[in-house]
């Protein structure tokens, strides 16, 4: 019987010394010489090349190695041991670093604000993440030319239900020796690591992968902050009675600790208080974009127990509470957050506001009256009379064509004497 070898454009049995396929006309590669004088055997022609023993750690090495390798083969075994590994890889990162980075936006547009630390976990999960996603995408390539097919089955992925199942089909078949057709540009010049295009195009993908989470991240905020907002209210109405009978009966100091009202809700979560001492105070700034904001409350309570507010990284215990009330009313379309303001004390704490303060800041039309608390935790408080002057600082800002226009974003600081 005479030799044979494989078309390297349709896949079909030919002979040997043939220079062109008698199916598909394509013209073949000159390798017979090269073929003749090689002594390894025909089956092992026929199958990529593999490490005698094949397991987690060898098919993750050829998997790095081969992150952007269209042209070769790989078996089966090394396939779904390389797949295990990048699932598991998948799940650490997600578990270390993905909680992490869906809790909350790692920077916001419109005010331009960075949370430098979290936009660095950021980017290090995308990173890992892209290079794994490339990683399997291009391994399940090679599997397929394992089996005789083009990397092109894998656009079936995009039929709904049946494309996925189909794929996981052809990825399970044994290797064909007509695979081997597939091998002609197995020869690279040089590694992946040593290309300008394959950083360029991991950059490309980490930054819109990044933005993607960020984005979902940011929704995720917004609509925990809406769904907390009817019931917040509800909650401080409450306790502004509470806090109007507490004034009433001592107007000297202005303020007295309320024993009627025990417990505050913040979010879903209730708070007991064992003391609180609430301030009436009288700060209006009418300065900017015909805007006024008002700060006419301030409550400090002393918690009953210690809490923990947060997760992950972020979560940390407190056993005190500040709240602000404040009222806004835009005399043109302004963008205002004091919802993202940042608190500082007189007994040297620095904190920002709680996630689940009031939803009444944002995008306000001009004419528009809102108001609403804004709640910050103090890890440390031994008494609601330690607090006897706070610090605030928000940023707001309005649309303008006109690019010299100094007064368009605004940054308010205050601090308010508690007494």
């Amino acid at each position: 019987m005479s030799e044979t070898k494989y078309c390297i454009n349709c896949g079909k049995a030919i002979p040997t010394n043939a220079t062109f396929c008698p199916f598909c006309g394509a013209t073949q590669d000159k390798v017979a010489s090269t073929e003749d004088q090689n002594t390894i055997t025909s089956e092992q022609h026929n199958t990529p090349n593999q490490p005698e023993h094949v397991n987690m750690w060898t098919a993750l090495k050829l998997g790095m190695r081969q992150t952007f390798t269209w042209s070769q083969r790989i078996t089966r075994p090394q396939y779904w041991w390389l797949y295990l590994d990048l699932v598991l890889i998948s799940l650490v990162l997600t578990i270390v670093l993905g909680i992490r980075a869906y809790s909350y936006p790692a920077f916001i547009l419109s005010p331009l604000h960075v949370n430098a630390l979290q936009t660095v976990l950021l980017l290090i999960f995308s990173a890992l993440m892209v290079w794994t996603s490339v990683m399997q995408f291009t391994a399940s390539a090679r599997r397929l030319h394992d089996s005789n097919r083009s990397a092109y089955y894998l656009w079936f992925y995009l039929l709904p239900l049946v494309g996925p199942i189909l794929i996981i089909v052809f990825l399970c078949q044994r290797s064909e020796p007509a695979g081997k057709r597939f091998d002609r540009l197995a020869n690279q010049p040089k590694p992946w690591t040593h290309k300008w295009w394959t950083w360029c195009l991991l950059v490309l993908l980490t930054l819109g992968y990044a933005t993607l989470i960020n984005i979902t991240a940011r929704d995720t905020a917004m609509d925990a902050a809406l769904t907390t907002t009817s019931k917040s209210a509800a909650t401080n109405s409450d306790d502004s009675y509470s806090e109007e009978s507490s004034d009433s009966t001592d107007s000297d100091s202005g303020s007295e600790s309320d024993s009627d009202s025990d417990s505050i809700t913040i979010g879903d979560d209730d708070i007991d208080i064992a003391d609180q001492k609430a301030y009436s105070t009288s700060f209006t700034d009418s300065s900017w974009a015909k805007s006024t904001f008002k700060i006419d409350k301030v409550t400090v309570y002393k918690t009953d127990g210690t809490y923990t507010s947060g997760s992950g990284n972020d979560k940390k215990d407190f056993n005190g509470v500040v709240k602000v009330h404040m009222s806004i009313h835009a005399g043109q379309d302004i963008s205002a957050y004091p919802t993202q303001a940042k608190l500082s004390t007189n007994d040297g704490q620095q904190v920002e506001a709680d996630m689940d303060s009031d939803d009444f800041d944002g995008d306000l039309n001009s004419g528009t009256d809102s108001d609403g608390n804004v709640y910050f935790v103090l890890s440390k408080l031994s008494s609601v009379k330690d607090i006897t002057s706070i610090r605030l600082k928000w940023d707001a800002s309005y649309d303008t064509d006109d690019y010299d226009d100094d007064n368009a974003y605004k940054t308010f600081d205050t601090t308010l004497n508690l007494n």
